[in-house]
């Protein structure tokens, strides 16, 4: 069976644990992550390990990641609020951050605007078109963590 490990990255409040929460198909509300979430999902012939890094913060982001980063990643999932244009510099921050530190674990790089349930109740989205060539990432996606089919959602871990 293939081993895949994915890692959430993002400041607080942008849904990476709604997220994790909603592929492990678990109905509670999650709260503040404080320690990392290690969730393990089966798909087909795969493993893949989830990991929803901690922190409110860029500064904090980096270096809870930095400080468990002892393993090779083959995906980093970089998420942000659709509504808030802060979260999505804070990405570049984080990114910036994680390179600093000498960090480029991941083989592949996606970016997921979270909560478009709400932008289309508010008719405002802030796109990520304008940092994913500089991050690199080879995907973007727009969803709602909290609405959208847990089966669609599986699609950006794969």
């Amino acid at each position: 069976m293939a081993r895949h490990i994915v890692v959430l990255l993002g400041v607080g409040g942008v849904g990476k644990t709604t997220f994790a929460y909603r592929l492990m198909g678990l109905s509670i509300r999650p709260t503040v992550t404080l320690r990392p979430g290690i969730y393990r999902i089966y798909v087909a012939d795969k493993e893949i390990n989830l990991i929803d890094v901690p922190g409110q913060y860029v500064f904090e982001v980096v270096q809870n990641f930095a400080r468990m980063w002892s393993f090779y990643v083959d995906k980093a999932v970089y998420m942000y609020d659709v509504l808030d244009y802060h979260t999505l510099r804070s990405l570049v921050e984080i990114h910036s951050g994680l390179l600093d530190r000498g960090i480029k674990p991941f083989k592949r790089l996606a970016i997921v605007g979270n909560k478009m349930d709400l932008a289309r109740e508010f008719g405002v989205q802030v796109e990520a078109d304008e940092i994913a060539g500089s991050l690199g990432a080879q995907e973007i996606y727009y969803i709602s963590a909290l609405k959208d089919d847990p089966r669609q959602l599986l699609k950006i871990i794969l």
